[in-house]
């Protein structure tokens, strides 16, 4: 367990994301190594300031503050994120800035080491205002971690970001409360693209999330026979592939990104 839950929270952990049984390929292994590396990457920042958009359950702040970053949490409601923090047991360090992240002042807020927006940018009819909003927090050199389900991954159905014909009449269907649906998934390929467009360059880009960890395409009925060593094996042996092929066989993408106009 990495995360600082409260007694009270350590026993609610039905998909196995914190402790238990999260045994490979399943949804519920990839559930947890979406999470693991997502921190994973927030803390090679070394963060003094965190800002999370559209945090959730904000983990990956109260992870992030243990380790000593000021953090930052944002969601439309405020309710359900200050319940949330409540299962950490450092939630009340957090500062809470709730509402429409569009909404968000970097005047008022100022600038962090790391804005984090985890799943969200597929929820947004207009990628690009989001991006360069955003960017409008980071620090010269701060640093912009996303992560987004892979518009190139063989299994996907929906439409991605460049096959929208028109993305304002996708604004009526984005944060909606509770909403699950993407509004279109994007390819590493329309992510760099979307990064250019807004300032931004890549320091580092990851995709991951093969069958042999998911357990898509049939994959999690090998669960009970396959050990879970030769899982996670395959999956890095994937990582070696070239980036045509393993953009089809993953299922999720992690970029990391600087600001354009700052020299290393």
């Amino acid at each position: 367990m990495v995360r600082p839950l409260a007694p009270t929270a350590r026993e609610a952990d039905a998909w196995g994301w914190n402790f238990g049984s999260a045994k490979p390929p399943s949804y519920w292994a990839y559930g947890r190594m979406r999470a693991l590396l997502a921190l994973a990457e927030a803390a090679k920042v070394n963060p003094g300031r965190v800002l999370e958009v559209a945090a959730g359950d904000a983990a990956l702040s109260a992870c992030l503050e243990r380790q000593g970053a000021r953090a930052v949490a944002n969601d439309m409601r405020k309710e359900v994120l200050c319940q949330a923090l409540a299962n950490f047991t450092n939630g009340s360090f957090i500062s809470v800035v709730p509402g429409n992240l569009f909404d968000l002042d970097p005047v008022e807020l100022g600038q962090f080491d790391l804005v984090i927006a985890c799943e969200i940018i597929e929820h947004v009819a207009h990628p690009d205002q989001f991006l360069s909003h955003l960017k409008k927090f980071m620090a010269p050199e701060g640093r912009m971690l996303l992560t987004t389900p892979n518009g190139s991954f063989f299994r996907s159905h929906l439409q991605t970001y460049s096959d929208v014909e028109d993305t304002t009449a996708l604004e009526q269907h984005q944060f909606l409360p509770d909403a699950d649906g993407h509004l279109f998934l994007i390819t590493p390929e329309e992510m760099l693209s979307l990064a250019a467009s807004a300032g931004l360059r890549v320091e580092r880009l990851t995709v991951w999330g093969t069958p042999f960890l998911s357990g898509s395409a049939g994959f999690a009925h090998l669960a009970p026979i396959l050990p879970m060593r030769l899982s996670y094996l395959a999956e890095a042996c994937c990582q070696r592939l070239p980036a045509g092929l393993r953009n089809r066989l993953a299922n999720s993408v992690s970029i990391l990104l600087r600001r354009s106009d700052v020299e290393d």
